[in-house]
């Protein structure tokens, strides 16, 4: 009788286990399907992002976006590959598996939970770097408007122009944080700097100036191509010094900005704008300053 209730015992266990192992198979092919989706999903993001890269670079070219800018963006698609390629493929090994056990199983639902919510992620930062590239990210500043004749330094009138010049980038900047709240935001300001091919005379002022600002640094003046880089350099940095004086870390609602980055360099006597072909040496369109701002999700 013992051995009886035994047996019924060992069969009731047997039986238990048995269904508690079932993986439902239906739902597994469900599962499989839903992830491949989420995969060829992934693989368009990837693709979209590969196109963004070849426009970046093309703006790039244009000096229609900084440096600074164009290689966080492209390092930023790049990892995103990167994170896309090693999701697919770990993802391609569940959905060919041909016989799925309970941990099998296990795997496979987490693996869609993954990829689903990584998806749309990336979906949301592919958005944001779309319409990052896709906008006018810099700001012309006309030298000869602020700045005085044989001078680099900016007058306190001048900051509220600036101001005025920069109000259109500083909405820009709100609707990028608001709009994409989930992603804390860092911000790249650059200035670039730019000059004609005068002569400076050795008699100016301005000569003097210049001369003993690179005396500081370190540098040695040795041609007048010299003089005009840092002339353009100096422009640069007074630009960026009066922004960094009025620009704050937060949007209109109090939204923080993670990081503020302000950069400047002088591009000396190099055309500003590379489509233009008819450039004189005492030309005013080479007299500039250009501020690129550029916001990315950390």
């Amino acid at each position: 009788m013992r051995y009886i209730k035994k047996q019924h015992l060992l069969l009731i266990i047997v039986i238990a286990v048995n269904l508690f192992s079932c993986v439902p198979q239906r739902e597994v092919t469900t599962h499989k399907q839903d992830l491949a989706k989420v995969d060829s999903q992934l693989l368009n993001h990837s693709k979209k992002l590969k196109e963004l890269d070849k426009v970046r670079q093309q703006k790039q070219d244009e000096n229609e976006i900084s440096d600074t800018a164009s290689y966080k963006i492209q390092k930023f698609i790049g990892m995103t590959n990167d994170e896309i390629d090693k999701i697919v493929g770990q993802n391609e090994i569940l959905i060919g598996d041909v016989s799925v056990n309970k941990s099998d199983w296990l795997r496979l639902q987490k693996a869609l939970t993954f990829s689903s919510r990584t998806e749309k992620l990336i979906n949301d930062k592919v958005s944001l770097i779309t319409e990052l590239i896709n906008r006018n990210t810099v700001v012309k500043l006309e030298q000869d408007v602020i700045f005085g004749p044989g001078q680099y330094n900016l007058s306190p009138a001048v900051a509220f122009t600036i101001g005025k010049m920069f109000e259109p980038v500083t909405k820009e900047i709100d609707y990028f944080i608001n709009k994409y709240p989930d992603f804390p935001m860092s911000l790249v300001i650059t200035a670039k700097g730019y000059a004609d091919a005068t002569t400076i005379s050795e008699t100016s002022n301005l000569y003097k100036k210049i001369v003993e600002r690179m005396r500081l640094s370190g540098k040695k003046p040795l041609t007048n191509e010299d003089l005009n880089n840092e002339l353009s350099t100096a422009r640069a940095e007074s630009v960026i010094k009066l922004l960094q004086t009025f620009t704050v870390g937060k949007s209109a609602d109090g939204k923080t900005i993670k990081n503020i980055l302000y950069l400047f360099e002088g591009k000396g006597e190099k055309f500003p704008d590379n489509k233009i072909n008819d450039y004189g040496i005492n030309d005013p369109r080479r007299r500039m300053v250009l501020l690129f701002w550029s916001i990315f999700p950390d």
